[in-house]
């Protein structure tokens, strides 16, 4: 409801306090009334001809002492203005959901020199894990955070669902998140068969040993990553899978805050021993990663737009003066009126 500040609630009840300051020395604290039964069937309550039907008064016969009345006045009256400014208070944006696919994925394959530099860019799966040739094998993906979620937005929480469709074994093996240190590439290699052999690196091809190959280096080879754990997760057999965690979510706020540095996930898998790789669907496969991020916007939630509503005739001034004291007279007729004591023995 949009109101003039005239007309409203709350600018009576201002007005009120500001020539009735003695109402704020009132203390607040009332002691618990007996209600008396036999108040409900009095008289002196019903309905009388052309007037306000009194609500049940808290004391015997209808007496209200008038620092009672001060006082329960006072309360209600506070307790509207709270209310009544509460109302103006905007709502905090709600949270929101996005689902992003890749923007780029790829497999680093460990050199050997007699295979050369892999890599398997436009391939449909990445590896992670050690091979039962026993070579390593690490999968890297990136997001486009800041080209999807609102600058300024607080991340609330994050989830990597991804689809391992190859094993060796069925037995669960730990998958790592480790969140990557520097940017690297996507040619247009393309392993063939199962892809577990990777193909010869193109132009931009991240390999084992190449952020972009075949002239930009990692720092060290198999990638340049962060040893702090983003997430991990026990991968056992055929099925998708999911990570999350507050390091997960600590990662995308950085990244939507400093898309510089985005650079991705590499998925570390256990290199402990052979035949512990797992195969993994990529963004050009029929099941994509999926990175689903919660968020909350920045700002207030907009304010909706007033119906049109027709304008009122003007009023006098005498009209807008004497609203306020309209208000408290039609209050103040609500009130139980004070009964004067009886004399003893009546």
């Amino acid at each position: 409801m949009f109101l003039k500040k005239e007309d409203s609630f709350a600018f009576s009840a201002v007005h009120f306090f500001k020539y009735h300051p003695r109402v704020f020395e009132i203390k607040m604290n009332i002691q618990s009334l007996n209600l008396a039964k036999s108040h409900f069937t009095n008289q002196k309550n019903s309905v009388r001809a052309g007037g306000l039907q009194h609500p049940p008064s808290a004391h015997p016969d209808g007496a209200m002492s008038l620092s009672a009345r001060q006082q329960w006045t006072s309360k209600l009256l506070l307790a509207l203005i709270v209310a009544a400014s509460l109302l103006g208070v905007p709502r905090l944006a709600t949270a929101q959901l996005a689902n992003l696919n890749p923007v780029k994925d790829n497999t680093l394959y460990q050199y050997v020199p007699e295979d050369g530099d892999l890599s398997n860019a436009l391939g449909t799966h990445f590896f992670a894990g050690e091979t039962g040739m026993g070579e390593l094998r690490r999968g890297v993906l990136a997001f486009d955070i800041a080209g999807n979620i609102p600058a300024g937005s607080t991340i609330l929480g994050v989830t990597l669902s991804v689809n391992m469709s190859r094993t060796g074994l069925n037995d669960a093996r730990t998958i790592e998140l480790h969140k990557m240190l520097a940017d690297w590439g996507e040619g247009t290699s393309q392993a063939s068969g199962d892809e577990g052999m990777g193909a010869p690196a193109t132009t931009n091809d991240a390999t084992w040993r190449h952020r972009f190959f075949d002239t930009i280096f990692w720092t060290t080879e198999g990638g340049d990553f962060s040893a702090t754990i983003s997430a991990s997760q026990s991968v056992g057999p055929v099925g998708v899978y999911t990570w999350s965690s507050s390091q997960m979510r600590a990662d995308v706020q950085s990244w939507l805050d400093d898309p510089a540095s985005n650079f991705g996930w590499l998925v570390l898998g256990d290199e402990s021993e052979i035949l512990t790789a797992k195969r993994f669907d990529t963004r050009e496969s029929a099941n994509p990663p999926v990175l689903t991020i919660i968020y909350r916007p920045a700002g207030p939630r907009p304010t909706p737009t007033p119906r049109p509503r027709p304008t009122p005739p003007p009023r006098s001034t005498a009209a807008a003066v004497s609203q306020p004291l309209l208000f408290l007279l039609r209050f103040f007729a609500l009130l139980p009126t004070a009964q004067p004591a009886l004399p003893l023995g009546d």
